[in-house]
């Protein structure tokens, strides 16, 4: 039997008390409640998964109170327990939402039934929130991480050696080194996996809205928050919240992510009530955080909270073995599968990859909508790999700051100029094409004046 989390709103002490003891000898937590206003703010302090109501409070009708509730808690589940039944009100209450109708006394075996019914029936109700919310982002589609380079199997048995535990993992690595796959991979390995898998990238949310995306935010909060919101951390409860890009996050809101780290415990936007989440915090970057640190860019504190396991994805060009068989995978992913011919193969390895895996993917997927025939040929592959040209590899995310002089810096400015005509000045594509943000490459044309 499971145990749930039980808010008893009742004055009658001597019967709510008994009531409590039988609860709580089956495992439950319970909480007494002897006025509506008590009950309104335990609901705001913490997570309930049922609510045992009594229709006559010393300052609060119960049917009011279930008419609020509706709005507010939507997805608990409230027994209405009352001394003065009616036929009327058990009406009321129904269509109101209640999720069943006692008179006093209960037989205290059918209540505790009853109890666990509707806990069940919040909980089914709170998952299908977060499956809903995975499907809306894809995320019930992960890839299958493919490998057989000894550095990223490394790193892969790395993961899955920590993956039972709650420490927090930060994984660094180029962008567009299969960063989120990796997070993917751990999560599915752990005892969260049935739970959800949460994903947001701070660099692709505007730095206002970040903090009401990670932690919600309440009806009124602000222009336009017509309706309350749960943010990421709390459709992760239970799960894996991975935030990619985390150097990009503003320090303002790192204190908020330490926080509610060390405690478990955040608050939405515009709200009072503390809510409560247990996730496992799986962080990426492209950046090197160390550097941000001494820059003063990023809280030393967060930093050593979150390398509790730290790894270092490789990047593709440090893992040519894995270059033929993500090629062969992407064809087959191709709306008509195609193969690649030797001669192909054979360009896409000698080629760098600074953009890494999705660099490689996205070639793939150009060549095979562009190939006439079922067998992709070096004609079909991209210019940049015709033509053997080999981008500057080194940090991929991060070319010469300001463009200065230098043929180094030319070759990075011609590399933005190509990869946007590439992608036919579509600045998400050529982004992706680059391995970077779309709000590095805007900052990237800003300077080039593009």
């Amino acid at each position: 039997m499971s145990a749930y989390r039980v808010l008893i709103a009742e004055d009658e002490a001597t019967y709510a008390k008994g009531v409590a003891r039988f609860l709580e000898q089956r495992g439950h937590e319970v909480k007494l409640c002897g006025t509506g206003r008590s009950a309104e703010k335990a609901l705001k302090d913490a997570e309930w998964d049922v609510l045992l109501l009594d229709l006559k409070l010393p300052d609060a009708r119960g049917i009011d109170m279930l008419a609020r509730l509706r709005q507010e808690h939507a997805e608990l589940q409230t027994i209405i327990v009352t001394g003065f039944a009616n036929v009327e009100s058990a009406i009321e209450a129904m269509r109101l939402g209640a999720f069943d109708y006692l008179t006093k006394p209960p037989n205290f075996s059918e209540l505790a039934v009853r109890v666990e019914r509707a806990a069940e029936k919040t909980l089914l109700a709170r998952e299908n929130r977060r499956l809903r919310f995975q499907m809306s982002r894809g995320l019930d589609a992960a890839e299958e991480l493919l490998t057989r380079s000894p550095a990223l199997l490394e790193v892969v048995a790395t993961l899955e050696r920590v993956a039972a535990a709650t420490t927090p993992v930060l994984i660094e690595g180029e962008s567009g080194v299969g960063k989120e796959l990796l997070a993917q991979h751990l999560h599915r390995v752990s005892p969260r996996a049935e739970r959800a898998f949460v994903d947001l990238n701070c660099a692709a949310v505007a730095a206002s809205l970040l903090e009401s995306e990670l932690f919600g935010h309440e009806r009124g909060a602000f222009t336009g928050a017509s309706i309350e919101k749960p943010g990421l951390v709390e459709v992760a409860d239970g799960g894996t919240l991975f935030l990619d890009e985390l150097g990009e996050m503003a320090p303002e809101l790192q204190s908020k992510l330490l926080r509610v780290l060390d405690t478990g415990a955040f608050y939405r936007v515009g709200a009072t009530r503390k809510r409560r989440a247990d996730f496992r915090l799986v962080a990426a970057t492209n950046r090197d955080l160390r550097d941000e640190v001494d820059a003063g860019r990023f809280r030393k504190d967060l930093y050593y909270r979150i390398r509790g396991v730290r790894v270092v994805a490789p990047p593709l060009r440090q893992r040519p073995e894995d270059i033929a068989l993500l090629a062969e995978a992407f064809c087959r992913r191709l709306p008509s599968a195609k193969r690649l011919s030797p001669e192909a193969v054979a360009a896409l390895q000698a080629h760098d990859w600074p953009g890494n895996v999705r660099e490689l993917r996205f070639a793939v997927e150009r060549a095979g909508l562009l190939a006439e025939a079922e067998t992709i040929r070096v004609s079909d592959l991209p210019p940049e790999i015709l033509e053997g040209r080999r981008p500057a590899a080194a940090g991929s995310a991060t070319p010469t700051a300001g463009f200065g002089g230098g043929a180094e810096a030319q070759n990075e400015v011609a590399r933005v100029h190509a990869a946007l005509e590439q992608a036919r000045w579509r600045r998400a594509e050529a982004a992706k094409l680059l391995g970077v943000s779309p709000r590095t490459l805007f900052r990237w044309m800003k300077k080039l004046g593009l």
